[in-house]
C-alpha cells in the first residue's frame, strides 16, 4: 500500500465531487427557481381580473410575466438558492469535525486518564483505547478522540473528521461488547485506513452535498403536510368560495389550492429527483473506498481472517436493532459505516460475502461459532467481558501488536509507566521540558535512546493538544520555545519538538490549499541541503536526492545554502505542508537517499526526518519503511 498515492487519488475524487456538488446544487436551485417562478405566474393569472383564466394563460405567457416583473423571478430563484443553500451550509458546519457529528449522534467520548485500571467497569473501554492506539502507531497517525455509542446494541463503527489530525473514531456498544480483541482491532484497523487515505473530509462532503439537495424534497412535504388529515384542529381549512380582485366570485379558493398542490409536488419531485442522483453518487464512491479500507486493514494487522469474522458477524448481527439516537443519523451516515446493513440499490457498501472473500479467500474458520454467538449476544456478554479484563491486564506496552507496531517504525519499546505518565495532560508538559533539557521521564529504566526520546516528546505533545485547555497549550508551547532558546541555537532534536509544538499546539487544524511541488522546490532543496550537511559527502548526498523529485521540476538547482536560522527553518517546513501528498512521498524519499547516502543514519538525520514528515502533514510516512536504527549501516 502508497499511503501517498492513496492520498492524492482521495483529494482527486474530492474535487470532482466538489465540482458534481456545484453542478448539482446548481442544477437544483435553477428547476426550483423555475417551480417557484411558474407557480408565481400562476398566481398572478389566477388572482387578475383578466376574464377567463385558461384564455389569458394563452395570452399571458411566462416571457410577459418575467419581463414585467423582474424583481419577481429574482426572489424566487433567490428564495430557492437560500433553501438549499443555508441547508447545505448548515449541515457542513455541524459536520466541521468528528467531535461535533459524535456529539450529535450523541456518542460520549473516552479519555484514558479518566479510566484507571482498578476499576473493572472501564475494562473495555480501556480495550478500545488501547487498540486505537496500536493501530495509530501501525498506521503512522495522530491519535483520534475516542467515542461510544452506549444505547447502540448492534456491532458497527465509523471515523468522522475533516483532516487527520482532527479525526475521531466511535464504535457501538454492541462491538465493543461482542467483538474479540482480534475482531475489534481488525474494525478499528478498517477506520483507520479511512482516516490514512483520506476518505472523512470526502464523506462529510457527501453528507452535506444530499442534505443540502434534499431540503427541497423536504420544503414539498412540509407544504404538503398541512393538508394532513390526522392534524385535526391544526389542518388547514378552506371555504369553497373566495373573490379575485374584479369580484369574481368562487374560483379563487380552489385555483390556490390547485397552484399550491402543484408547486408542493413540483418541489418534492425536484428534489427527490436530485437526492437520487446524489445518493447514486454516493453509493459510487463508497463501495470502492469500502474495499480499499479492508484491504489496508489487513496489512495493518497483518490478521485478515480475524476482519472477515468482524465482518460476518456484524451481518449476522444487524438483526439487533440500535437505539434511536443512531437510528435517526442512520440514512446520513450510513457510508461512513463500518457495515452498511441491508444490501439494496442504493447500498452504500459492497455485499459482505464479496468483502470477505477479498480479503480473506480461503474461507473464515468457526462461522458456525459466530452464529452461535449471535443467538446468545445477550447471555455470554459478561463472560467475555471478563476474559477480556484478564487479557487487559497485561498492558498495552506488553502487548504484540504494539510490539509489531513499534518495531515496524523503528522505534525503542517503550516501557509501560512512561505511556502511563505521557498520556496526563498534568505531567505532560513537564515530561516535554525534562526531554529537552536531556533528562528521561520519572522511573525511566536503562539509556533513553534518540528513538525513544523522540517518540515521547510527540505523545507528550499530542497528549496536551488533545486534554490541556487552550491556555495550558499556549503556556507550554512558549515554555518549550523558551527552553530551546536558552543556549541561542535550535540542535536537530529542538528542532523535531518546535515544529511539533507549532503545528499542534499553536498552528491548530487549518485548512491547507494545495499547490504545485514546482513552486516550493527552493524550500524543499534547502531542506535537502540541511540533511545533507550530517553526512560525509553533503555534495553527494545532496544529489543523492534529485532522482526522487520528478513532481518538483526539471531537477534540483546547484545545492544551496543550508539553513542556519531556527525560524527560518520551521517557516519552511510550514510552508510545505501546502504540497500535494505524492509530493511530500518524494520530498521524504529524497531525504532518505540523502541520508542513506554514507551508509550510516545519525541521530541527528533521524530527527531532521522525523521533524519534517511532522511538520508537513506526511501522515503514513512510517509505512514506507524508512529505517532509521541509530548508527546502523544500510
Amino acid at each position: 500500500m502508497d499511503p501517498f498515492a492513496l492520498q492524492q487519488e482521495a483529494r482527486k475524487r474530492t474535487s470532482w465531487l466538489v465540482v458534481l456538488a456545484t453542478v448539482a446544487v446548481a442544477a437544483t436551485i435553477a428547476v426550483t427557481g423555475f417551480v417557484l417562478t411558474v407557480a408565481s405566474w400562476a398566481l398572478w393569472l389566477a388572482f387578475l381580473d383578466r376574464g377567463d383564466f385558461m384564455a389569458d394563460s394563452r395570452a399571458s405567457g411566462i416571457a410577459e410575466f418575467t419581463s414585467r416583473h423582474p424583481d419577481i423571478l429574482m426572489a424566487c430563484f433567490a428564495i430557492a438558492a437560500i433553501v438549499i443553500l443555508s441547508r447545505w451550509l448548515s449541515s457542513y458546519m455541524s459536520l466541521s469535525s468528528g467531535e461535533a457529528l459524535m456529539k450529535e449522534m450523541g456518542a460520549k467520548r473516552i479519555v484514558r486518564r479518566k479510566l484507571p485500571y482498578e476499576d473493572d467497569a472501564n475494562a473495555s473501554r480501556l480495550r478500545l483505547f488501547n487498540v486505537c492506539e496500536e493501530m495509530s502507531i501501525a498506521a503512522g497517525l495522530d491519535m483520534p478522540s475516542v467515542w461510544l455509542l452506549e444505547d447502540v446494541p448492534g456491532v458497527n463503527a465509523l471515523a468522522a473528521g475533516t483532516a487527520p489530525s482532527s479525526a475521531a473514531v466511535c464504535v457501538t456498544r454492541g462491538a465493543l461488547d461482542n467483538l474479540t480483541r482480534d475482531e475489534l482491532q481488525g474494525v478499528i484497523a478498517h477506520e483507520f485506513s479511512h482516516i490514512l487515505n483520506g476518505d472523512m473530509r470526502l464523506n462529510m462532503r457527501i453528507t452535506a452535498l444530499i442534505t443540502g439537495i434534499t431540503a427541497v424534497a423536504r420544503m414539498g412535504r412540509g407544504m404538503l403536510s398541512l393538508f394532513d388529515s390526522r392534524s385535526g384542529s391544526n389542518a388547514v381549512r378552506w371555504s369553497g368560495g373566495g373573490s379575485s380582485r374584479g369580484g369574481k366570485r368562487g374560483g379563487g379558493g380552489l385555483a390556490f389550492i390547485v397552484i399550491y398542490f402543484g408547486t408542493a409536488i413540483a418541489l418534492w419531485l425536484v428534489g427527490s429527483i436530485g437526492a437520487f442522483f446524489a445518493r447514486l453518487v454516493q453509493c459510487a464512491v463508497s463501495r470502492q473506498r469500502e474495499f480499499l479500507a479492508d484491504a489496508s486493514a489487513a496489512q495493518f494487522t497483518r490478521n485478515p481472517e480475524a476482519l472477515a469474522r468482524a465482518l460476518r458477524f456484524a451481518s449476522l448481527a444487524d438483526a439487533i436493532r440500535g437505539g434511536r439516537n443512531f437510528e435517526a443519523w442512520k440514512e446520513d451516515v450510513s457510508h461512513m459505516l463500518f457495515s452498511g446493513g441491508v444490501e439494496h440499490m442504493f447500498a452504500t457498501h459492497p455485499p459482505i460475502y464479496e468483502r470477505i472473500r477479498r480479503i480473506c479467500p480461503r474461507g473464515i474458520d468457526g462461522d458456525a461459532s459466530l452464529k452461535s454467538r449471535v443467538a446468545k449476544i445477550i447471555s455470554d456478554r459478561r463472560a467475555r467481558g471478563r476474559e477480556y479484563e484478564r487479557r487487559l491486564a497485561e498492558g498495552v506496552a506488553r502487548s504484540k501488536a504494539l510490539k509489531a507496531a513499534v518495531a515496524t517504525l523503528a522505534d525503542a519499546p517503550l516501557q509501560y509507566s512512561a505511556i502511563s505518565a505521557v498520556r496526563d495532560p498534568a505531567k505532560a508538559g513537564d515530561i516535554l521540558i525534562g526531554l529537552l533539557r536531556g533528562r528521561a521521564p520519572e522511573g525511566w529504566e536503562g539509556p533513553l535512546t534518540a528513538s525513544a526520546r523522540r517518540t515521547l516528546a510527540l505523545r507528550c505533545v499530542n497528549t496536551l493538544r488533545d486534554g490541556a485547555p487552550p491556555s495550558e497549550r499556549r503556556r507550554w508551547a512558549s515554555e518549550a520555545t523558551r527552553v530551546v532558546q536558552e543556549d541561542g541555537e535550535y540542535d536537530s532534536f529542538e528542532m523535531m519538538v518546535m515544529a511539533s509544538v507549532r503545528r499542534r499546539l499553536l498552528d491548530g487544524d487549518k485548512g491547507v490549499r494545495i499547490v504545485p511541488a514546482r513552486t516550493l522546490l527552493p524550500q524543499a532543496a534547502r531542506i535537502i541541503s540541511t540533511v545533507a550537511l550530517f553526512g560525509r559527502d553533503p555534495a553527494s548526498g545532496y544529489a543523492a536526492a534529485e532522482g526522487k523529485l520528478s513532481l518538483f521540476g526539471a531537477g534540483l538547482p546547484p545545492m544551496p545554502e543550508p539553513y542556519s536560522d531556527a525560524e527560518e527553518l520551521l517557516s519552511a517546513l510550514k510552508a510545505l505542508v501546502a504540497l500535494p501528498p505524492l509530493a511530500k512521498r518524494e520530498l521524504l524519499t529524497g531525504l532518505r537517499e540523502t541520508m542513506a547516502q554514507d551508509g550510516v543514519v545519525s541521530d541527528d538525520e533521524s530527527n531532521y526526518l522525523a521533524a519534517v514528515a511532522d511538520a508537513i502533514g506526511a501522515y503514513g510516512w512510517g509505512q514506507m519503511q524508512v529505517k532509521t536504527n541509530v548508527g546502523a549501516k544500510i
